[in-house]
């Protein structure tokens, strides 16, 4: 876990270091949506499931750089004044859906409760793109709900954010997928090898070893000032503790 990592003045120069470097950016949406792609390019993907407002911050951070990206909010971070103006920034916004688990397990729960989010949020917000949030305390996992029985196409969405989107770390022509999870990067990529923080996945950048990224930034492991370094960090490590609890719970059961 870094400790020192994952503040907003790193995010700001791990985008600066991408636009002075030629990246061409894109929202989930656009990426699926594309048969081709400029490159080099990063596709950027972000899971608010808490502290909406640093997320409205990273918003604001990357629109003034007219970088585009896809916010996905839960039932329990989605606000209307929020998403709009999330949105109105350049931003697409997506459903961060939980009904599997919500629903137990329960295939026919799961969906009548997606189709009622998805419509709640649609009042408010143009949705075309969803995407799974983790739960490390349950049993169940979300992306189980879609079976052939059950399409994403089915609610007229362009894709979802794994389903839909083909990663690999040895396939030049797609993209490698990173993820800040564990305030660590944590990902070995041919010809840089370990990429832990920020600042080695800046490096990466810098030398044109990795022209295609999709990246996984969650708002709220990031922090704007020293008190909040403080509180991130404090909270990724009881996160951490509980992930593996969890896990364990999970084997033994």
């Amino acid at each position: 876990m870094n400790i020192r990592d994952f503040t907003f003045d790193h995010y700001e120069k791990l985008l600066d270091a991408a636009l002075d470097n030629g990246y061409t950016f894109y929202s989930v949406d656009e990426h699926i949506r594309r048969s081709d792609h400029d490159n080099p390019y990063i596709a950027i993907r972000h899971d608010v499931d808490r502290k909406v407002s640093t997320a409205r911050s990273m918003a604001k951070t990357e629109a003034e750089r007219d970088i585009p990206t896809t916010y996905y909010f839960r039932t329990s971070t989605f606000s209307p004044k929020i998403v709009a103006e999330v949105a109105d920034l350049g931003h697409e916004v997506g459903y961060h859906y939980e009904d599997f688990v919500k629903s137990r397990g329960n295939i026919k729960e799961s969906h009548k409760r997606f189709a009622r989010n998805l419509a709640r949020f649609r009042e408010h917000a143009e949705v075309t793109t969803i995407c799974p949030h983790g739960s490390p305390l349950s049993p169940h996992h979300n992306l189980d709900m879609w079976t052939n029985e059950n399409s994403i196409e089915d609610y007229d969405l362009t894709g979802e954010a794994y389903l839909s989107m083909e990663t690999s770390h040895n396939d030049s022509a797609k993209p490698s997928y990173l993820s800040d999870t564990g305030r660590n990067w944590n990902t070995s990529l041919p010809g840089i090898g370990q990429l832990s923080t920020t600042d080695d996945l800046i490096t990466a950048l810098e030398a044109d070893c990795c022209n295609r990224l999709y990246l996984l930034v969650h708002p709220g492991r990031w922090s704007r000032s020293t008190t909040e370094q403080i509180q991130r960090v404090a909270w990724d490590l009881a996160a951490e503790v509980g992930k593996t609890a969890a896990k364990t719970v999970h084997t033994i059961l």
